[in-house]
């Protein structure tokens, strides 16, 4: 019998915990090699960010859950720690919400591969993200949750922003594609 060192178990069991959602990020993970027509890119972009949008659904809706069920044993700070990871969630939506037209800037395939590498550093968050969530726990939340598990959620989340927000410059749709989209030139 083999005997895992704590790293590895650390390791196995966030692995066993969010198989299924890395699984479905994975497949939606975008080939920019087929963005050679804007429908594809569009498409494939939308599938992908809808994909990144459902599992941080998940791992909000799970805050608020035991924001709104354990309420009564939550003191103040802890509630507020709640609401800023959910407010930081809702930042990262309206960035994986950003439509234009895409395109990818610069050289096709220097911008594709730092595109990739964005998008398993974000997937790899994304497991952290919900392994940090899901040790909140369902019954009574551990105030050591909220003194460092909370605070690395918090970095992760904001890291994860602004990853996101440079995936949108490296595919022509920075905040300024907003004011340009949808308009005729």
């Amino acid at each position: 019998m083999e005997i895992l060192q704590p790293s590895e178990r650390t390791m196995m069991s966030a692995a066993q915990i969010s198989c299924p959602e890395m699984s479905f990020l994975m497949e939606k993970t975008p080939e920019y090699a087929t963005y050679l027509s804007e429908d594809n890119a569009i498409q494939a972009e939308r599938s992908y960010r809808r994909a990144l949008g459902l599992v941080l659904k998940e791992c909000g809706d799970r805050l608020l859950t035991t924001l709104e069920s354990r309420s009564q044993i939550l003191d103040s700070d802890h509630a507020r720690k709640i609401e800023a990871l959910v407010d930081r969630i809702g930042l990262i939506f309206r960035r994986l919400d950003r439509e234009g037209h895409v395109c990818l800037v610069g050289d096709r395939h220097a911008t594709i591969m730092e595109l990739e590498e964005l998008d398993m550093k974000l997937i790899l968050m994304i497991e952290e993200a919900m392994t940090l969530v899901r040790g909140l726990g369902t019954d009574i939340p551990a105030s050591s949750w909220f003194e460092n598990e909370a605070g690395r959620l918090n970095r992760d989340l904001a890291s994860f922003s602004e990853m996101a927000e440079e995936r949108n410059y490296l595919l022509g749709l920075g905040w300024e594609s907003e004011f340009t989209y949808g308009s005729t030139a």
